[in-house]
């Protein structure tokens, strides 16, 4: 039995093995920076190997023909134990096995629908975690949290009409208008010139409002360092960013759900980005000093526009939800 103060890290060699190339490059060299940097050493994280999803959990979330087709893939080794970790993670920290969790990924799954899948995503991830802890354990209120800068379809498809999920959905656009098309979703599409300043900040000011109103047991976060400015998503941010927002959903969690908090690693292809994000995120669920080279990026500078429609976006969607 793992302490209650241990942070749990899912993870599974056929993640790199197997995974998407563009996803599953990184995977590996970040969790080895895990154990090179004696973050691994450390009593306060835990780490188990990754089991596949069953298959009758599997048909909960998603249909036999989709199924089917991730077989035909070849991805599909990679996704069960991608969709395994979420699973795990989920379930130890409801039964209080540990205080949080981190879950890697070969495969990610926010763009995984209930029939399709596209964007290295074949199975939803967030939706099997969510399905297992109210079938299981019978959990009837959750709070996702998508920072990666892609815009979390596969999560509306699969539990976009669960009245127990609310779903926070950030996506990197032009446009200017909030999207609320129930009172469980709200799609903010934010500026893809944003940088660490307005986008935390955002972050900051929707999530604990948000999350307290949803009334969650539990916090999903999906983490995509796509977002970093050096990767391929549409965000602008530094490392810096990643352990801010962390501890804004450490903080989020204690108030809200007795600190129940998981984090699904979703998008993002550069190694060294995936390194020191992962890393700096895991020692803040750790409670571990930070390491000076995971932040040793400077934010970029933003422009008042920027700054101003952010601003405007997250005015939005607080007044629409009265909060």
């Amino acid at each position: 039995m793992m302490n209650k103060k241990q942070t749990l890290i899912l993870y599974h060699p056929l993640m790199a093995m197997e995974g998407y190339p563009v996803l599953a490059g990184r995977v590996e060299p970040a969790f080895e920076y895990l154990r090179e940097s004696g973050t691994l050493d450390a009593p306060e994280v835990f780490v188990e190997e990754a089991q596949d999803v069953p298959e009758d959990l599997l048909l909960s979330v998603h249909t036999a023909n989709h199924i089917q087709r991730v077989k035909d893939s070849g991805y599909d080794p990679a996704s069960l134990v991608s969709g395994g970790a979420a699973v795990r993670a989920g379930e130890a920290v409801w039964l209080g096995e540990a205080a949080n969790a981190f879950a890697f990924t070969g495969c990610a799954g926010h763009h995984a629908s209930r029939d399709s899948f596209w964007g290295f995503c074949y199975y939803n991830n967030s939706a099997l975690l969510v399905r297992h802890l109210q079938q299981v354990h019978d959990v009837k209120q959750f709070f996702i949290v998508d920072t990666d800068p892609h815009p979390g379809d596969g999560t509306r498809d699969t539990l976009g009409d669960d009245e127990g999920v609310f779903h926070l959905n950030f996506e990197a656009s032009f446009r200017e208008r909030v999207d609320i098309t129930s009172d469980r979703h709200v799609d903010v599409p934010f500026p893809s010139s944003s940088g660490d300043e307005s986008f935390v900040e955002a972050v900051r000011r929707l999530v604990p409002p948000l999350a307290r109103r949803s009334r969650a047991q539990m916090i999903l976060w999906n983490m995509g360092h796509d977002a970093h400015a050096q990767d391929y998503g549409g965000f602008n941010l530094s490392l810096r960013a990643f352990p801010a927002m962390t501890d804004i959903l450490i903080q989020a969690a204690a108030q809200v759900c007795s600190g129940r908090l998981v984090v699904l690693l979703s998008g993002g292809s550069e190694v060294f980005v995936a390194q020191h994000a992962i890393s700096s995120i895991v020692r803040k669920l750790a409670g571990l000093p930070s390491l000076p080279e995971d932040i040793q990026d400077q934010p970029s500078t933003e422009s008042n526009a920027t700054k101003e429609t952010a601003r405007k976006l997250t005015d939005t969607v607080l007044q629409e939800w009265d909060l």
